[in-house]
Protein backbone atom coordinates (compact mmCIF):
# COMPACT_ATOMS: atom_id res chain seq x y z
CA UNK A 1 0.00 0.00 0.00
CA UNK A 2 1.25 3.66 -1.00
CA UNK A 3 0.95 6.43 1.42
CA UNK A 4 1.75 9.37 -0.98
CA UNK A 5 3.58 12.21 0.26
CA UNK A 6 2.60 15.90 -0.57
CA UNK A 7 6.14 17.13 -1.46
CA UNK A 8 9.49 15.53 -2.97
CA UNK A 9 11.79 14.19 -0.38
CA UNK A 10 14.74 16.22 0.10
CA UNK A 11 16.75 13.27 0.37
CA UNK A 12 17.14 10.38 -1.66
CA UNK A 13 13.57 11.96 -3.87
CA UNK A 14 14.19 9.70 -6.59
CA UNK A 15 13.73 6.03 -4.26
CA UNK A 16 9.93 7.61 -3.64
CA UNK A 17 9.07 8.09 -7.11
CA UNK A 18 6.21 5.94 -7.65
CA UNK A 19 5.05 4.22 -10.69
CA UNK A 20 2.09 6.10 -11.08
CA UNK A 21 4.44 9.30 -10.99
CA UNK A 22 3.97 10.62 -7.68
CA UNK A 23 6.53 10.19 -4.28
CA UNK A 24 5.16 7.67 -1.92
CA UNK A 25 6.03 5.79 1.24
CA UNK A 26 4.77 2.01 1.16
CA UNK A 27 3.16 0.77 3.90
CA UNK A 28 2.77 -3.13 4.69
CA UNK A 29 -0.67 -4.37 5.61
CA UNK A 30 0.04 -8.12 6.33
CA UNK A 31 1.15 -7.52 9.88
CA UNK A 32 -1.44 -8.36 12.54
CA UNK A 33 -1.90 -6.86 16.03
CA UNK A 34 -1.88 -10.03 18.50
CA UNK A 35 -1.39 -8.41 21.55
CA UNK A 36 -2.04 -4.60 23.29
CA UNK A 37 -0.90 -3.88 26.39
CA UNK A 38 -2.59 0.04 26.88
CA UNK A 39 -3.28 2.57 29.85
CA UNK A 40 0.21 2.92 30.99
CA UNK A 41 1.52 6.51 31.13
CA UNK A 42 4.09 7.73 28.22
CA UNK A 43 6.59 8.15 31.12
CA UNK A 44 6.78 4.52 32.31
CA UNK A 45 9.50 2.40 31.10
CA UNK A 46 8.51 -0.13 27.98
CA UNK A 47 10.31 -2.79 30.34
CA UNK A 48 8.58 -2.18 33.66
CA UNK A 49 4.87 -2.53 31.27
CA UNK A 50 6.33 -5.35 30.30
CA UNK A 51 7.01 -6.90 33.29
CA UNK A 52 3.69 -5.91 34.72
CA UNK A 53 1.63 -7.62 31.86
CA UNK A 54 -0.59 -10.57 31.81
CA UNK A 55 1.78 -11.67 29.41
CA UNK A 56 4.72 -12.13 31.07
CA UNK A 57 3.27 -12.71 34.21
CA UNK A 58 0.90 -15.26 32.82
CA UNK A 59 3.92 -16.87 30.49
CA UNK A 60 3.04 -19.89 30.33
CA UNK A 61 -0.59 -19.34 29.16
CA UNK A 62 0.89 -17.62 25.84
CA UNK A 63 4.23 -19.36 25.48
CA UNK A 64 5.63 -22.85 25.03
CA UNK A 65 9.01 -23.55 25.32
CA UNK A 66 9.83 -22.59 22.01
CA UNK A 67 8.04 -19.31 21.42
CA UNK A 68 9.69 -15.81 22.28
CA UNK A 69 9.25 -12.34 21.69
CA UNK A 70 11.63 -10.34 20.17
CA UNK A 71 12.58 -6.67 21.63
CA UNK A 72 14.61 -3.93 21.39
CA UNK A 73 17.38 -3.05 23.84
CA UNK A 74 14.88 -1.49 26.18
CA UNK A 75 14.14 -4.47 27.19
CA UNK A 76 15.90 -7.14 30.01
CA UNK A 77 16.56 -10.76 28.44
CA UNK A 78 13.82 -13.59 30.20
CA UNK A 79 13.07 -17.20 28.70
CA UNK A 80 10.17 -15.31 26.77
CA UNK A 81 11.65 -12.31 25.50
CA UNK A 82 15.11 -12.20 23.47
CA UNK A 83 16.33 -8.29 23.56
CA UNK A 84 19.26 -7.01 21.21
CA UNK A 85 22.59 -6.83 23.02
CA UNK A 86 23.12 -2.98 24.79
CA UNK A 87 25.81 -1.23 23.70
CA UNK A 88 27.94 -0.01 26.95
CA UNK A 89 29.05 2.68 28.27
CA UNK A 90 32.26 2.52 27.66
CA UNK A 91 32.32 0.01 25.03
CA UNK A 92 31.18 -0.77 22.10
CA UNK A 93 29.51 -4.30 20.21
CA UNK A 94 31.78 -6.88 19.90
CA UNK A 95 31.30 -7.93 15.91
CA UNK A 96 29.14 -11.07 16.57
CA UNK A 97 26.67 -9.00 19.13
CA UNK A 98 26.38 -6.16 16.33
CA UNK A 99 25.37 -8.42 13.78
CA UNK A 100 22.84 -10.31 16.33
CA UNK A 101 21.35 -7.16 16.35
CA UNK A 102 21.43 -6.12 12.83
CA UNK A 103 19.38 -9.51 12.03
CA UNK A 104 17.13 -9.54 14.86
CA UNK A 105 16.45 -5.72 13.96
CA UNK A 106 15.11 -6.98 10.30
CA UNK A 107 12.31 -8.73 11.76
CA UNK A 108 11.57 -6.32 14.48
CA UNK A 109 10.72 -3.77 11.90
CA UNK A 110 7.78 -5.39 11.18
CA UNK A 111 6.20 -4.34 14.23
CA UNK A 112 7.24 -0.72 13.44
CA UNK A 113 5.47 -1.13 9.83
CA UNK A 114 2.24 -2.49 11.78
CA UNK A 115 2.39 0.69 14.26
CA UNK A 116 3.23 3.12 11.23
CA UNK A 117 0.40 2.05 9.25
CA UNK A 118 -2.33 1.91 12.04
CA UNK A 119 -1.46 5.51 12.55
CA UNK A 120 -1.36 6.00 9.07
CA UNK A 121 -5.22 4.64 8.64
CA UNK A 122 -6.18 5.69 11.78
CA UNK A 123 -4.95 9.67 11.90
CA UNK A 124 -6.22 10.85 15.04
CA UNK A 125 -3.47 8.47 17.03
CA UNK A 126 -1.16 10.41 15.65
CA UNK A 127 -2.41 12.80 18.29
CA UNK A 128 -5.52 12.57 20.89
CA UNK A 129 -7.10 15.62 21.27
CA UNK A 130 -9.22 14.87 24.26
CA UNK A 131 -8.20 16.70 27.42
CA UNK A 132 -7.97 13.57 30.52
CA UNK A 133 -9.70 14.93 33.14
CA UNK A 134 -10.96 11.51 34.83
CA UNK A 135 -10.90 7.95 34.48
CA UNK A 136 -13.78 8.36 32.42
CA UNK A 137 -11.47 10.34 29.70
CA UNK A 138 -8.83 7.62 29.61
CA UNK A 139 -11.02 5.52 29.04
CA UNK A 140 -12.30 6.91 26.16
CA UNK A 141 -9.30 7.35 24.87
CA UNK A 142 -8.28 3.41 25.27
CA UNK A 143 -11.52 2.35 23.62
CA UNK A 144 -11.02 4.61 20.43
CA UNK A 145 -7.36 3.04 20.25
CA UNK A 146 -8.58 -0.43 20.67
CA UNK A 147 -11.33 0.53 18.07
CA UNK A 148 -8.68 1.48 16.02
CA UNK A 149 -6.42 -1.79 16.80
CA UNK A 150 -9.70 -4.09 15.77
CA UNK A 151 -10.14 -1.99 12.48
CA UNK A 152 -6.41 -2.56 11.13
CA UNK A 153 -6.88 -6.54 11.88
CA UNK A 154 -10.20 -6.32 9.98
CA UNK A 155 -9.04 -4.32 7.24
CA UNK A 156 -6.23 -6.92 6.87
CA UNK A 157 -8.56 -10.02 6.57
CA UNK A 158 -11.00 -7.85 4.60
CA UNK A 159 -8.64 -5.04 2.47
CA UNK A 160 -10.65 -2.14 0.74
CA UNK A 161 -10.37 -2.86 -2.70
CA UNK A 162 -7.81 -0.95 -5.12
CA UNK A 163 -10.63 0.99 -7.19
CA UNK A 164 -12.36 2.64 -4.33
CA UNK A 165 -8.82 4.30 -3.48
CA UNK A 166 -8.10 4.93 -7.34
CA UNK A 167 -12.08 6.79 -7.35
CA UNK A 168 -10.56 9.66 -4.18
CA UNK A 169 -10.10 12.25 -6.19
CA UNK A 170 -7.82 15.26 -4.66
CA UNK A 171 -9.65 17.87 -3.42
CA UNK A 172 -7.96 21.51 -3.56
CA UNK A 173 -8.83 23.83 -0.33
CA UNK A 174 -10.75 26.33 -1.83
CA UNK A 175 -13.57 23.47 -3.86
CA UNK A 176 -16.50 23.07 -2.29
CA UNK A 177 -16.77 19.49 -0.58
CA UNK A 178 -19.38 17.66 1.28
CA UNK A 179 -17.32 15.91 3.94
CA UNK A 180 -20.79 14.04 5.30
CA UNK A 181 -21.67 13.07 2.07
CA UNK A 182 -18.50 11.46 0.94
CA UNK A 183 -18.02 10.05 4.34
CA UNK A 184 -21.11 8.29 4.20
CA UNK A 185 -20.59 6.86 0.61
CA UNK A 186 -17.50 5.48 2.01
CA UNK A 187 -19.01 4.09 4.54
CA UNK A 188 -22.11 2.69 2.36
CA UNK A 189 -18.99 0.86 0.25
CA UNK A 190 -17.27 -0.61 3.16
CA UNK A 191 -20.62 -2.12 4.41
CA UNK A 192 -21.65 -3.27 1.13
CA UNK A 193 -18.13 -5.13 0.61
CA UNK A 194 -18.32 -6.67 4.44
CA UNK A 195 -21.28 -7.91 3.70
CA UNK A 196 -20.27 -9.52 0.26
CA UNK A 197 -17.57 -11.14 2.44
CA UNK A 198 -18.91 -12.53 5.28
Amino acid sequence: MLFPLAFAPMLSGEDYFTRKGNYAVKGYDSAKITWVEMGWPGSVHDNQVWLNSDVYLSKEKYFNNKEYLLGDSAFLASSVLVPEFKKGSNSNLRDDQGYFNTKLAKVRIKSEHCLGLLKARCQHLQGHHWVIKSKQDLDVILQVMMCACTLHNLLINHPIPEDWLDNTAEVEDDEAFDHHGEMANRRDQLLAYLMETR
